[in-house]
């Protein structure tokens, strides 16, 4: 699939009926956007949906012409709390705009028969806590607001614009700038994880202390994964602003700061420990679900995978909660990061439901059968954030509903998630 072209093309089919773009449309890689003639551009997408009843549809076949038999591809999607049914690519656009999440499961679908066959698995006492504490000190409200007010700061981060790549381009180049700095005993590689769509997911890795496999017999987990969306959506149409701050930037910053801080600590695990930030979340788990289906395919075993998407939204008058999502998740490992959160953060800790077959990219790994969980910022039948998928979810909100130190908690669960469950080699 070619990266959507439309954010830089169309406006040589408008440029007729548009006189007011006078400047290149180009974008640098790591560069900000003209904000005059983007703006520009939002206006005249607003002026075709207004054209058009509002059709996403028939819009993108207009600004994308190139692309636009693929809008009639077809697609076996799974609306949250139904069953799966054969739609378009199109489709996806539409149900968006109707504000319906779904799983796009047309490629993989066989991940999706393994739910069920996951073994009962004893989790460990806690016994880290010098070592967990040692890392969540150095953990800073302020990396977290720097590093999301750069990622807010693209248009949007579509997973099929060219924005989407190049804010994984910016992410990818800031663990890299961690990495540099980690003491030479720390053990790390990164990737790019390239998919069927122009974003590319990123995955950071901790290399167990003995080397890529433990000599270890006892241990019985293993990799640790901890994750993030990268992605945002804006669900009127995928092209206009999409800042995407609290969905899901907060939880991509919120393990980056995790991520930094174990590397500045020396971390050393006996297991190995991955940090993933997935592309396509907003498609459907679309990168997510990729990237499963690889492990399994290579036979990569997962011990445990825990899912941040969503973590810096209160509402005025409520109390801050870390909320662990008890449906579609593996309940024995939601209990024990409950009793970890209570243990390692200093905020309310609580759980709650989603209706059947919600969920963000944990969802991928649950349904092939490994144990994986999901935390977010609150309740989402209680406290949800009304700005997602649209222009306005932005850091600066009013009442100060957008809550940095909220943030922080869920990456003092992060931290010590990974070295609970990793371990720590002296």
């Amino acid at each position: 699939m070619k990266t959507l072209t439309a954010l830089y093309t169309f406006l040589s089919v408008l440029s007729a009926s548009a006189a007011v773009f006078d400047q290149s449309p180009h974008q640098d890689v790591l560069g900000k956007p003209t904000v005059d003639s983007l703006t520009d551009r939002d206006a005249i997408i607003e002026s075709l949906l207004a054209t058009h009843a509002d059709d996403p549809v028939q819009v993108m076949r207009l600004l994308d012409p190139e692309n636009a038999s693929e809008l009639d591809g077809p697609r076996l999607l799974q609306v949250f709390g139904e069953e799966a049914v054969w739609m378009t690519e199109g489709d996806k656009l539409r149900l968006r705009q109707q504000g319906l999440g779904f799983l796009d499961i047309t490629d993989h679908q066989d991940l999706h028969i393994c739910h069920g066959l996951l073994n009962q698995v004893s989790w460990p006492k806690l016994q880290y806590q010098e070592k967990v504490t040692s890392v969540t000190e150095l953990l800073s409200k302020d990396n977290m607001k720097s590093n999301l007010e750069s990622l807010t700061s693209f248009h949007n981060r579509y997973y099929r614009s060219e924005f989407g790549v190049n804010s994984s381009r910016w992410l990818y180049n800031q663990i890299l700038d961690i990495i540099s700095t980690a003491p030479p005993g720390v053990r790390l590689s990164v990737e790019t994880f390239t998919h069927t769509f122009p974003q590319p997911s990123v995955i950071a890795r901790f290399e167990p202390f003995f080397g890529r496999s433990s000599p270890n017999t006892a241990i019985a987990l293993p990799r640790i994964i901890v994750g993030a969306h990268q992605d945002s959506a804006n669900y009127r149409f995928p092209l206009l602003p999409a800042p995407g701050a609290d969905d899901d930037g907060s939880g991509t910053v919120t393990i980056l700061e995790a991520f930094r801080a174990l590397v500045q600590s020396g971390f050393s695990p006996e297991r190995p420990v991955e940090f993933h930030w997935y592309a396509g979340e907003e498609g459907g788990l679309l990168g997510s679900q990729e990237v499963v289906s690889e492990y399994k395919q290579l036979n990569k075993e997962v011990g445990a995978m825990i899912q941040f998407d969503m973590t810096a939204y209160v509402p005025k008058g409520e109390v801050p909660v870390v909320t662990f999502i008890t449906t579609d998740v593996d309940s024995n490992l939601t209990n024990w990061a409950t009793a970890l959160a209570e243990e390692y953060s200093t905020s309310v800790v609580g759980g709650a439901k989603l209706f059947a077959g919600a969920g963000s990219d944990h969802m991928s790994w649950h349904r092939a059968g490994f144990p994986a969980i999901f935390a977010t910022e609150g309740d989402p039948f209680r406290t949800f954030n009304p700005y997602i998928h649209t222009s306005e979810d932005k850091i600066d909100l009013a009442d100060g509903e957008f809550s940095f130190e909220h943030a922080l908690e869920f990456a003092k669960v992060a931290v010590g998630f990974v070295i609970e469950l990793g371990g720590w080699v002296e």
